[in-house]
């Protein structure tokens, strides 16, 4: 059985989405490659595309994606309530079968490699992939932003792992690594104050005495109407299950926007149910919830088994599983 990897890069635009249709495009027809889906958020500014493959394929893809994101992102212009640090900011790689974390090291090596020679972007190494401690973590490369990043840089302790030692004067530099599966899990609060969503955010993040494996923070999210969004998921033959989405109606709400590193050392139903706590105090109930991307199905069973008090609900009860 071939090697498959999941690939979830993360583009810094999210509010053009002729721009994201243009970066996803590629992906579409590069043999050895499956996109299974991407989507936009206009108050991150921010597209999360998934794919899985085979290694080859993927580093085809790679070249591709980075390709049209260096052409069509400029960062000099860009802004969003995400952290970021460049027109491709993340570009994790995630063993699902016939793969190990070392293969996907091995195929971020081989992309950062061939992105920073062709496009001149430099790129960090992160997570499984990081060559030294206090690489590891993402948001730890991202502090200062963009923004920040040409004296960042300076400094030896950032100098890239592969590419020039200063920032593409449009692209920016960019994060790429091994990790193990990782949700991207929102959830939006009935209020107004970004204090509350900033304190709770503190409350649950691991680096702040919270849960171990998420990462969080608290943002404002503007009124959004209700509109189309670039959302397009794919059946196992590759044909379209939804062209088109709809933003779920935001009326100027807080969002605890987090990452679950582990999602059963952690589970999310626990995490949510904390910040439904925390959030009593301030007289704040929880609005709604997101799921960026996508998750495995145990997540929901777990989560079903919790809420639903089904204790020993098994995948193979689910219907859908057995046709």
């Amino acid at each position: 059985m071939a090697a498959l990897i999941e690939w979830v890069p993360n583009i810094s635009e999210g509010r053009r989405l002729d721009v994201v249709d243009a970066c996803v495009e590629p992906l579409k027809s590069i043999e050895g490659v499956k996109l299974l889906d991407y989507s936009s958020d206009a108050d991150h500014n921010r597209s999360v595309i998934t794919c899985v493959g085979d290694p080859a394929g993927l580093k085809k893809a790679s070249v591709a994606l980075y390709e049209k994101a260096v052409e069509l992102i400029d960062m000099n212009a860009q802004t969003g309530a995400h952290s970021r640090i460049g027109a491709v900011d993340v570009s994790p790689f995630i063993p699902i079968r016939e793969a190990s974390m070392a293969d996907c090291t091995k195929l971020a090596k081989d992309c950062a490699a061939a992105v920073s020679d062709k496009f001149a972007v430099p790129v960090y190494l992160y997570r499984e992939s990081a060559t030294a401690p206090h690489r590891e973590s993402q948001s730890i490369i991202r502090k200062g932003e963009y923004e920040g990043l040409t004296k960042k840089m300076e400094d030896p302790l950032w100098k890239p792992d592969y590419g020039p030692s200063k920032p593409h004067p449009t692209a920016g530099a960019t994060i790429m690594g091994a990790r193990p599966f990782l949700i991207a899990f929102n959830v939006n609060l009935d209020t107004t104050d970004v204090k509350i969503g900033k304190r709770i955010a503190k409350a649950v993040r691991g680096t702040s005495g919270g849960f171990v494996n998420v990462q969080g923070a608290g943002f404002f999210l503007e009124d959004n109407e209700e509109g189309p969004v670039t959302v397009t998921s794919y059946d196992e033959l590759g044909a379209p299950l939804m062209e088109h989405g709809v933003f779920v109606r935001r009326d100027g709400m807080v969002q605890i926007s987090m990452n679950f590193l582990n999602y059963l050392k952690t589970p999310i139903y626990r995490v949510l149910e904390l910040i439904r706590r925390e959030a009593q105090r301030y007289g704040v109930l929880v609005k709604q919830t997101e799921l960026i991307g996508l998750a495995p199905a145990d997540m929901f069973i777990k989560a079903t088994r919790w809420y639903m008090q089904i204790d020993n609900l098994q995948g193979n009860q689910i219907i859908d599983f057995q046709i």
